[in-house]
């Protein structure tokens, strides 16, 4: 393991010794030498004092000859080589608790280690529920991150570097809940956010040796969470929301809890984007600029859910960010500069565990959009829809949700016996007669006439234009054979 002279002085601390340490020292050491070797510590006697020169960064040692000197640097590097294998494998077992009971002994500092839903997988055991802060009373006894927590970590750190691929520092203005500056880490699954470790600095401040293995402890996590993820997809490493949309087994425990952290009741109305990168000719590059990407997106729509799953970003949100000034001149902007192309559901009226038919509507439209001659970079579900209802091999319910979202809600309204439903489709049937409608439904024409302005008010469709008529008249005849299915 390679260490940095911080990583070393650290070990160190209960010693009489000086330090000329840069803040930038690296982790390239190999192990102590009595000579000067390359990415080595060389240790060498210089007046009353033993030098450990690391590269050009110092150790002064007192009140101790260099051979003893000599043996306790390298003595730092065994100590650090064994420890990390002992982590790896009790992580390798998914041992999460133990792990960071064994990383605190180096660290000697209290850590906590997060899933992807803020679930505790292990935290410090040497400190109690009373050690630290209000946020590890709340840990200790509830097993997850308080919300109030979060918020105000990712408002310290910035949105965009609190789900960085790197440490961030966070020290928070007086509060009432955490009380210690610390270290945050974000854990990365094949480009998944899978988990979040944190060292608080209880024992002594912090300093770039603990940022440098924190990293550390973190890799050989992130490679045993990977496994895990892998073997298990119903696993609690996995974003809940993801899982939805991906129709995986979901806890409903963590679901709740992440609907918490987004300020999302369940009466919400949902939405899912999907930004796919076009150009797969380099998945290194590929990789490199869908992290880019997320970073600046996270940033910018701050009250979005955004995955990385394979080569596209998945965003869901509880506002059509399709329609909304600043979030699509965010996506005009984004389609010109990069090789990507977006695609939109619509909106998502039935809750939040109907998400997954909503994400393959995106999903469905970038694959058409695909095979266009001339493709689009921004396309919407509604203008693919109609081929979708009648042609993809998809489950009636998500035909059903294909069907245009307001005359679903006028068909759902038919259900409480409305009228409306049946009204709009005989005036669609007799191409917008309104006598030929009143006849048939034995009504008054001006009631025929106030029904379909009612109607065409409550729901802002203008039946003027032939592509709504058509795709209004094709979900209600899908939703009334839908209805002789049912009986």
């Amino acid at each position: 393991m390679k260490l940095s002279m911080w990583m070393i002085a650290n070990q160190m601390t209960e010693l009489d010794v000086k330090l000329e340490i840069s803040e930038d020292a690296p982790a390239v050491l190999n192990s102590a030498r009595l000579a000067y070797a390359t990415n080595c510590v060389h240790v060498y006697q210089e007046n009353d004092y033993v030098v450990c020169d690391g590269e050009g960064d110092r150790i002064y040692i007192y009140d101790m000859d260099v051979t003893r000197a000599f043996e306790l640097v390298q003595s730092v590097f065994d100590a650090y080589e064994d420890w990390i294998t002992l982590i790896r494998e009790e992580a390798g077992r998914q041992d999460y608790q133990k792990a960071i009971d064994t990383a605190w002994r180096m660290v000697k500092n209290p850590m906590v280690l997060f899933d992807a839903n803020n679930k505790v997988l292990g935290m410090t055991s040497a400190y109690g529920e009373h050690d630290l802060d209000s946020e590890w009373a709340y840990l200790s006894r509830y097993g997850y991150s308080s919300l109030n927590a979060i918020n105000m970590i990712k408002y310290t750190s910035g949105n965009s570097e609190f789900y960085s691929h790197r440490n961030i520092n966070y020290l928070l203005p007086p509060n009432n809940l955490i009380t210690l500056e610390g270290i945050s880490y974000c854990i990365y699954v094949n480009h998944i956010i899978c988990g979040r470790i944190n060292l608080m600095a209880k024992e002594r401040a912090l300093n770039p040796g603990d940022s440098q293995l924190l990293e550390k402890i973190a890799e050989v996590l992130q490679a045993s969470i990977g496994m895990y993820t892998l073997k298990d997809a119903g696993s609690s490493m996995n974003n809940v929301f993801l899982d939805l949309m991906l129709d995986k087994a979901y806890d409903k425990t963590k679901l709740q809890m992440q609907m918490d952290y987004q300020g999302w009741t369940g009466e919400e109305t949902y939405y899912v984007t999907v930004i796919r990168f076009t150009d797969t000719s380099d998945p290194e590059l590929e990789a490199r600029h869908i992290n880019s990407l997320f970073r600046m997106l996270i940033q910018n729509l701050t009250d979005v859910c955004i995955h990385i799953c394979e080569n596209e970003l998945i965003l869901l949100s509880s506002r059509n960010l399709a329609k909304e000034t600043d979030s699509c001149m965010l996506f005009r902007n984004l389609v010109i500069h990069n090789p990507v192309q977006i695609g939109f559901s619509l909106p998502d009226y039935n809750g939040i565990l109907e998400i997954s038919r909503f994400y393959r509507q995106a999903e469905y439209v970038l694959e058409r959009n695909s095979r266009l001659l001339k493709p689009k970079a921004m396309q919407y579900f509604e203008n693919m829809a109609e081929e979708y209802i009648l042609t993809a091999a998809v489950s009636v319910e998500d035909k059903k949700m294909a069907c245009m979202p307001e005359i679903l809600r006028l068909w759902q309204e038919k259900q409480k016996g409305s009228e409306m439903f049946r009204t709009l489709f005989c005036f669609l049937k007799n191409e917008r007669s309104i006598s030929n409608t009143s006849s048939e439904l034995f009504l008054h024409r001006n009631t025929t006439v106030y029904r379909i302005k009612k109607i065409q008010e409550n729901l802002n469709l203008d039946l003027d234009d032939p592509d709504i008529r058509n795709y209004c008249y094709l979900s209600m005849l899908f939703l009334k054979a839908y209805d002789d299915l049912c009986e």
